[in-house]
């Protein structure tokens, strides 16, 4: 099927999500770039959330609906890849929603920088109409001109996918929502489907030798949903490992790439190996025996992390002294960890 050009294709994957589906959805078809291909994949809900989607398809026949087997996040993502046909593509959490400009600002900047991929800023919503918490996440500086007068005073600038990989990459911004992609720049790359957590940043690392320049935003044209029951906030499974798999990769990626910012990448991979302990921890004594392979798997990696020189200078205020004792005794950091947290819970 041939590629549609000027079109974007918005890729919403979906799982049990009736209360929240029509809020994004409708979001994005009041979008004001109105060249729009609207893919809703839906993960086999079992809460009526196919039956909404087909309706919303229904009244705008920009909207296809795509039921499959429950395979996970990853994979409809790649579905959607697979099954859109539109010049550039970007992703929408289905709990999320997107201001009516984002898509056009997002196709201004890579139209003005000739990028192949461009990043606005985000807000954290906390799910109310019209509402949002929080101060607006920010990403970028320096000039664009952008023809709508309600986005002139946002501004842009470009990144070598090296400064991408350095500047945001490894500081805490690695999404792939809020992000415009040429479909070319995409190419072969996929999400992995094996992962749960981590994800998003190893698919826009092994994007970086597709791309020539990365541009970026301070717009905050997504609306990020806070959502109390997230990935990151549930107790301890051993799910929680897959952020230590992805990492792994990624300091592979980095090896090669950027081997200067290894201390970082290696910074990075043992403080997710703590958060992982720590929601270990977090476990009765007679859970936490469950998964004594996975708290030495947390210990192997912060141990091999570390010893890469100038990782141990990366690492957050107060990980120096956490990955000595957890290093030296897991069991003892686990059990003062366990009993530090049951006393500061209400």
């Amino acid at each position: 099927m041939a590629i549609k050009r000027g079109t974007i294709s918005v890729i919403i994957p979906v799982y049990n999500g009736i209360s929240w589906l029509e809020c994004c959805v409708r979001s994005v078809l009041a979008q004001t770039w109105m060249d729009l291909e609207v893919l809703i994949l839906d993960d086999s809900s079992t809460d009526g959330t196919g039956q909404l989607a087909r309706k919303l398809a229904e009244e705008d026949g920009r909207i296809r609906v795509i039921s499959r087997e429950k395979r996970g996040v990853s994979s409809a993502r790649n579905q959607g890849i697979e099954e859109s046909r539109g010049e550039y593509v970007t992703f929408v959490d289905a709990d999320d929603r997107i201001d009516r400009k984002m898509l056009e600002v997002l196709h201004e900047v890579l139209k003005k920088t000739g990028c192949d991929l461009a990043l606005c800023g985000y807000r954290a919503w906390d799910g109310k109409e019209g509402g949002k918490t929080g101060k607006d996440r920010i990403a970028g500086i320096a000039g664009i001109e952008e023809k709508s007068p309600e986005i002139r005073n946002y501004s842009a600038k470009t990144a070598s996918p090296d400064e991408y990989l350095s500047d945001y990459l490894l500081r805490g911004s690695a999404r792939c929502w809020s992000v415009l992609y040429r479909r070319e720049a995409i190419g072969g790359v996929r999400f992995r489907e094996d992962l749960t957590i981590g994800e998003d940043m190893l698919f826009l690392m092994e994007l970086l030798p597709n791309i020539r320049r990365v541009g970026i935003t301070d717009y905050p044209g997504y609306d990020y949903r806070i959502n109390p029951a997230g990935a990151m906030l549930r107790p301890f499974s051993p799910s929680y490992m897959d952020e230590i798999k992805s990492w792994r990769r990624a300091r592979e990626i980095v090896a090669k790439r950027a081997p200067s910012r290894l201390p970082r990448a290696d910074a990075i991979l043992a403080v997710s190996a703590m958060l992982a302990a720590g929601k270990l921890a977090c476990l009765p004594a007679g859970e936490r025996r469950r998964y004594a392979d996975c708290a030495a798997e947390c210990r192997s990696a912060v141990k091999a992390a570390l010893k890469t020189p100038g990782a141990r200078r990366e690492l957050p205020p107060g990980y120096g002294v956490k990955t000595a004792l957890f290093s030296a005794c897991p069991q003892g950091y686990l059990n003062l960890y366990h009993l530090w947290k049951r006393g500061s819970t209400p």
